[in-house]
């Protein structure tokens, strides 16, 4: 089968590439080489399929793996590193894809084809016996107690995940009998089965059966020093290899310089009001976005105060074009339409272009696939890992959605937030959008001796991301009991927020707590009363309410306090001002 591949033009006419290009890429690059825009996040870092080393082979050192063993990884993924594919993607789709990865090393894989051939070990072993080679083969100088641990077997989970127990057995005896290629695992060929069944059985004894890290995991300290050294500015597509990516956000954004004699008046500028003659359907829904309010009263306001590198820093996302620091007009656009698709007087964007736009000769178009992928918001989504506060930066949205349910399953940023390739980029702002993203359960109960309790559960049923994703928004559950005339009973009041609170003192961040949900987890809140006054009592009332700009109302507010300053006025003005209640049920005392 691998001798069936034909590059023809090139990887991405292979019929795997699209898969690939949304799946992988993010991790291990559009070159295969584990240089993807995600890399500077994780730990271990991704593989490098260009020097066609494969640690989980079952086929004898050096040799290369099989179709199966790669599918096996894919399927199954690595826990804490990469997610696993099976449900997303069937037989076929996992075939392409191993395809594109052949391309990449093709003197390893391309033309190869081998039998697998699993490790037998024999079905009952002796954990005691399996102790002692343990120690006799050496397998304590990397694995620990008595030195310095490579792989801690007690704490991390076993890598090579598996549907069932026998099959996890099957996968720990490939690992001892063939090695990992390209690690310091040596392979044990000539085993005896009963001494493996026996290694197994004492492994079963001191290895971590713990639940695979989440994506609420933190940023691991090995990735946090690796960007100390590398020094990713924010604001940037760190991505390797992909020249047309990084043109986009690999750097600030260069001047346009002077427009070509090819482009009609309304092509050769930089304003949305030009860009609207053509396109006015994306105008309209970007008008009312955050994104063309990004250049806020409460923006603008602090600049006075900044250095020249503080302001850049800020403007790289919150008006990105150069032009834009010396023309007024242009700067209140803040991300408008050249900011995401103008280099060099060159239109960027996705590929397919709406039947509706009639091609214009002579009219300068790059088509790129990452404006159908996560990692274009990458830039001023996600905070280098360096910035972590508590082990994940205050923007770390990127990254949730990487480790979350929706990344192996091909949702990308844009299915939800530009659904139809609509401009609107809804998000905690918009009640609706929010609502979607929640489930809430509620029970209330009297008890036997007039005690009234009361549980709620609000679940992240629809963000790919944390909910709220950044400390900017800030959500309040609530429960309170209520007469059957409609008044509120006094003292019968519990409530909980749900936000990342943080605090900027002496020069760096502090996080005072995190009660946000990750994709597909809840929270709980619950109270019980017993006061006579509850006896009164006959529903329970359960709402969420939301402040999409908690943590700058608070800022705002500071602000004012030490002088008064009309843009910070307007500025919490507005913050005040989007405030709403996004859930509100009754629930009848039972």
């Amino acid at each position: 089968m691998w001798a069936a591949i034909v590059v023809m033009s090139g990887v991405t006419s292979l019929p795997g590439w699209a898969t690939y290009d949304r799946m992988c890429s993010p991790c291990h690059g559009a070159e295969g080489d584990g240089h993807g825009p995600a890399a500077p996040w994780l730990a271990p870092e991704p593989r490098d399929f260009t020097r066609g080393a494969y640690e989980w082979r079952t086929v004898g050192v050096g040799v290369p793996p099989t179709r199966d063993d790669l599918a096996t990884t894919i399927r199954y993924g690595v826990p804490g590193a990469m997610p696993a594919f099976g449900d997303a993607l069937d037989d076929r789709a996992i075939d392409q894809v191993i395809d594109v990865i052949a391309t990449f090393s093709p003197d390893v894989l391309i033309g190869k084809s081998q039998t697998r051939g699993h490790a037998r070990f024999s079905a009952q072993g002796d954990a005691a016996r399996g102790a002692e080679l343990w120690k006799r083969n050496g397998c304590v100088s990397c694995h620990g107690p008595e030195a310095p641990k490579r792989y801690d077997l007690s704490t991390t989970i076993l890598r090579r995940p598996r549907a069932s127990a026998a099959d996890e057995h099957q996968a720990i005896a490939d690992d001892i009998v063939y090695g990992l290629d390209g690690a310091a695992m040596p392979g044990y060929a000539s085993i005896d089965p009963d001494d493996l069944a026996s290694l197994i059985a004492f492994l079963d004894t001191i290895r971590s059966h713990s639940t695979p890290p989440s994506n609420a995991s933190a940023i691991a300290q090995e990735a946090i020093e690796r960007d100390r050294r590398a020094k990713i500015d924010s604001g940037r597509w760190p991505g390797g290899g992909a020249p047309d990516e990084a043109l986009l956000f690999g750097a600030a954004i260069a001047p346009q310089g002077d427009p070509p004699s090819s482009l009609a008046p309304a092509q050769a500028s930089l304003s949305e009001q030009q860009c609207a003659r053509c396109h006015a359907k994306q105008a309209r829904e970007w008008s009312g976005t955050i994104h063309s309010q990004a250049t806020s009263p409460g923006v603008l306001a602090q600049f006075p105060s900044m250095s020249a590198h503080e302001v850049e820093g800020c403007s790289r996302c919150h008006a990105p074009l150069a032009e834009q620091r010396d023309d007024e007009p242009l700067r209140a656009q803040a991300v408008t339409c050249a900011a995401c698709h103008v280099r060099a007087w060159t239109r960027h964007g996705p590929p397919q272009l709406a039947s509706s736009l009639i091609p214009i000769a002579g009219y300068p178009l790059v088509q790129q696939s990452i404006y159908e992928r996560g990692d274009f918001c990458l830039p001023c989504h996600q905070l280098p890992a360096r910035l972590a506060v508590e082990g994940r930066p205050l923007l770390d949205t990127y990254r949730e959605w990487l480790f979350g349910p929706y990344m192996r399953r091909g949702v990308q940023c844009q299915h939800c937030h530009m659904p139809n390739r609509e401009h609107t980029w809804k998000g905690v702002h918009d009640p609706d959008t929010f609502r979607q993203g929640i489930r809430v359960e509620a029970i209330a109960a009297r008890g036997a001796g007039g005690a009234v309790s009361v549980r709620a559960r609000v679940w992240n049923q629809g963000a790919g991301h944390f909910l709220p994703t950044t400390p900017t928004p800030a959500a309040w559950i609530t429960i309170e009991l209520f007469d059957d005339h409609g008044r509120a009973i006094r003292g019968a009041r519990a409530t909980k927020r749900i936000g990342r609170a943080i605090r900027f003192e002496q020069g760096a961040w502090h996080q005072l707590e995190d009660t946000r949900i990750p994709p597909g987890e809840s929270l709980e809140l619950a109270g019980a009363w017993i006061d006579g006054r509850v006896a009164e009592a006959t529903t329970a009332r359960v709402t969420i309410d939301v402040h999409p700009d908690d943590y700058y109302e608070g800022f705002y507010r500071e602000k004012l306090a030490a002088h008064a300053d009309p843009q910070y006025q307007a500025a919490l003005d507005r913050a005040l001002a989007s405030h709403y209640e996004a859930y509100r049920r009754d629930v009848p005392l039972r």
